[in-house]
C-alpha cells in the first residue's frame, strides 16, 4: 500500500504519540483531507520510517507511532554535489532534482562568474527554503534519506576539503568524457554557474584532486547538467 510521506526530525517508538506542526497538521487535514486514524509513512531522513496513525483532538492533530522502526542503508554511490549558485528558481530544481536522484550532500558555491550573490542575512532564509525543498523531494520519491545542505562556500573552500574516492568537475573544454570514469564507493562532483568554470579555477581543481570531464557537446543549462550527470553517474555505476 502507498502511505502519504511525511517527514518528521525524530526517534521512532513504538505507541509514542508525536505533535505535528502547523504546516504538517494543515497539509494533511486541509490538503489531503486526512481523517481520524488515516495511516502515513513517517521518515527522519536519517534512514529510519516507520507507520504511524492521525489522531485528532479539538481541531489538533498529532500521530502515534504503529511499529518498531526500520532502516534502511544509503543506497548506489555516495554522491557529494557541490553546485555554483543559479538563480532561485533554477537552483531550487536543481536542489528537487538531485535529492530525487538520492545525493548525499549538496554545497552551494560562488565562484568567479557567480552572478548570484547572497548575503548573511539572508543566507539562513535560503537555506531553510532549500531544505523544504529537499525534504519535499524526500517525500515525493520515497527516499528515506535527506541530503545535507551545507553553507554556502567558495569553490576553493569546497575542493579543497571534500573527501571521495573519486572527484570530477564538469568542463565543456575536457579531454576525457564522463563514461571514461571509473567509480568507487564515493564522488564528489563539481558543477559550475552559467558562465561556467574560468580556466582557472579548472586549474585549482585538478590541483586538489578533480578530474575534468565532459557530457557532450551539446550546452546545458547548469542544472540539466546536474541531473544529466548524476543520472549517467548512476547508470555507469549499474544502479539503472
Amino acid at each position: 500500500m502507498n502511505y502519504t510521506r511525511i517527514y518528521l526530525d525524530n526517534d521512532f517508538l513504538m505507541e509514542d504519540e508525536l505533535s505535528l506542526s502547523n504546516d504538517t497538521s494543515n497539509y494533511l487535514i486541509n490538503v489531503l483531507r486526512k481523517k481520524n486514524g488515516d495511516q502515513i509513512r513517517l521518515f527522519n531522513g536519517k534512514g529510519y520510517s516507520c507507520l504511524a496513525e492521525i489522531i485528532l483532538k479539538n481541531k489538533k492533530s498529532s500521530i502515534r507511532i504503529l511499529e518498531n522502526k526500520s532502516f534502511v542503508s544509503p543506497r548506489g554511490i555516495k554522491i557529494l554535489l557541490g553546485q555554483c549558485l543559479l538563480k532561485p528558481e533554477p537552483f531550487s530544481f536543481s536542489i528537487q532534482k538531485s535529492t530525487e536522484l538520492g545525493v548525499g550532500s549538496i554545497t552551494p558555491l560562488r565562484s568567479k562568474r557567480t552572478v548570484v550573490r547572497i548575503n548573511e542575512r539572508s543566507q539562513s532564509v535560503r537555506l531553510s527554503r532549500w531544505k523544504k525543498i529537499a525534504i519535499n523531494a524526500c517525500e515525493q520519491c520515497g527516499e528515506d534519506w535527506l541530503p545535507e545542505i551545507s553553507n554556502i562556500q567558495s569553490l576553493e573552500n569546497w575542493c579543497t576539503q571534500v573527501k571521495a574516492e573519486t572527484k570530477i568537475v564538469l568542463y565543456p573544454k575536457a579531454q576525457q568524457a564522463l563514461s571514461q570514469i571509473s567509480f568507487g564507493k564515493s564522488l564528489a562532483i563539481a558543477v559550475g554557474p552559467e558562465g561556467d568554470f574560468t580556466p582557472q579555477e579548472i586549474d585549482l581543481c585538478k590541483e586538489n584532486g578533480f578530474i575534468p570531464v565532459t557530457i557532450g557537446t551539446r550546452v546545458l543549462r547548469a542544472e540539466t547538467a546536474v541531473i544529466s550527470s548524476l543520472s549517467a553517474v548512476r547508470t555507469l555505476c549499474g544502479e539503472f
